[in-house]
């Protein structure tokens, strides 16, 4: 990322204030710049002191295209000047409090109350936040400590994940299934987010899926051999999955896409006579290279499958299919696509053909692979009427604790909510809002999450 720095300093007090004070402020801002020179390049149009000298960080962090800016005060200083920093400037923000010293001595007196003035400014700067309905995060503590490292770290993958939605258009490959409610966003709420995206229509993809050559088709066959087993899928039937597959990331290529949906059950895939498959093996490998797509043409569930990429390395597009009462945990598992990333270690994705949902061209591909056992998150987004912001992230810590039923023909999982019983959590998950679509991420991901909620100025749902 490209790392607006906005910090700040009042000449008020320098009277006051030991020769040389300044100077400590300088000091202070560039040991915060080399923090933040661990998550990206950063832009530092120095301490900023003045409205004139607002007015120049604003045009720094345009010009410079800034992804994120990073409010570090040095002090206590007007909070219009970063507010007049921030305009025009559309990037998630993260208030940085990274005191000095985590300790309140006895001897604690006037000067000092100056010099450690930095909560002061703080907070003086997100009350204009809050009252301009500006959406942030924030990590406060100690510079230096641990502690303030793992929550200036936990902000900073969130607001990549924002970066990640925003940066570039979604796509929508065919248009969502007739009567699934449950999956839509219109542009209005997609904008809320910050979120555009294209249609690819049938014809669209049939010329881009019609101009791959057998060579591309060989050299993508080749790949996917290196990474799964292809010994039960009929070699016309990899080829023709290959030949999606290349086009749809040619697409994206072209488009300069984020990420997207597709609905293979409809004109554009399964039912256009020039492709006539679906697209599970295509999709499988872009969300490998970090490029997600959900299915059905759930737009809502693509957001959720970038952001949780974005925050995990790997994500899951799945449904939560049968409660295990028993065994208190939940089937997890989807149709035959996956993020090969996201498999468990050592083992081996099993490449099937998709008999269950044949097209005009026959079956395309499945993927199916073991998951990991060990702490997970389901999460669901979702606009909803009266919702802050809009729209509604839930989120529901767990664990898996089995990956075993092959037979379903693609990855899945045996989940198991850390807060409640089965039942109770699935009532409380329904509750929330969630759609019958979920994205499951590697490890406990609340942290994460919230603060993509808080940059995003939408609603958490906690399950």
């Amino acid at each position: 990322m490209r790392i607006g720095q906005l910090s700040v300093y009042f000449g008020l007090f320098d009277d006051a204030m030991p020769p040389g004070f300044r100077t400590t402020r300088l000091d202070y801002a560039a040991a915060v710049g080399a923090m933040l020179a661990d998550y990206g390049e950063v832009v530092d149009p120095g301490l900023v002191d003045s409205m004139d000298r607002a007015v120049e960080a604003a045009e720094v962090f345009a010009r410079e295209e800034v992804d994120v800016v990073v409010f570090a005060p040095t002090m206590a200083a007007p909070p219009a000047w970063p507010e007049q920093a921030l305009s025009g400037v559309d990037v998630p923000v993260v208030v940085l409090g990274a005191q000095e010293s985590g300790v309140v001595p006895d001897d604690y007196d006037t000067e000092m109350a100056t010099a450690r003035s930095l909560p002061v400014g703080l907070v003086m700067f997100t009350n204009v936040l809050v009252r301009n309905g500006r959406p942030f995060t924030s990590a406060v503590g100690e510079l230096g400590s641990p502690e303030l490292a793992a929550a200036l770290a936990q902000a900073m993958r969130a607001a990549a994940a924002v970066t990640a939605i925003r940066r570039r258009p979604l796509a929508l490959v065919g248009q969502p299934m007739d009567g699934y409610s449950d999956v839509l966003a219109t542009d209005d709420e997609l904008a809320l987010l910050g979120v555009r995206v294209e249609d690819i229509t049938a014809p669209e993809l049939s010329e881009a899926f019609a101009a791959v050559t057998s060579a591309q088709v060989q050299r993508e066959a080749e790949e996917v051999g290196r990474t799964a087993d292809a010994a039960a899928v009929p070699d016309d039937v990899l080829e023709r999955s290959c030949r999606l597959s290349v086009a749809l990331e040619g697409l994206c290529d072209a488009r300069q896409l984020g990420g997207g949906a597709v609905n293979c059950h409809g004109p554009t895939l399964r039912w256009n006579p020039e492709v006539g498959i679906t697209a599970c093996l295509g999709v499988s490998r872009l969300s490998e290279r970090g490029i997600p797509f959900s299915c059905t043409g759930d737009v809502p569930t693509a957001i959720a499958l970038i952001l949780g990429k974005a925050v995990a390395g790997s994500a899951l597009y799945c449904e939560l299919y049968q409660l295990d009462l028993p065994g208190n945990w939940i089937l997890v598992a989807n149709g035959g696509e996956g993020d090969f990333s996201g498999r468990a270690p050592g083992s081996t994705v099993r490449l099937l053909p998709e008999d269950h949902y044949r097209g005009e061209n026959g079956p395309g591909v499945a993927v199916a692979f073991e998951l990991p056992l060990g702490p997970a998150t389901l999460v669901s987004l979702t606009p909803a009427l009266g919702a802050t912001g809009g729209w509604i992230l839930v989120v529901a810590e767990g664990e898996v604790v089995g990956s075993r039923h092959h037979r379903m023909e693609g990855p899945n999982a045996m989940f198991r909510f850390s807060s409640a019983p089965v039942a109770k959590a699935y009532q409380r998950w329904c509750q929330a809002g969630a759609t019958h679509h979920a994205v499951l991420l590697p490890g406990a991901r609340h942290g994460d999450l919230g603060a993509a909620a808080d940059l995003l100025g939408i609603q958490l749902a906690s399950v």
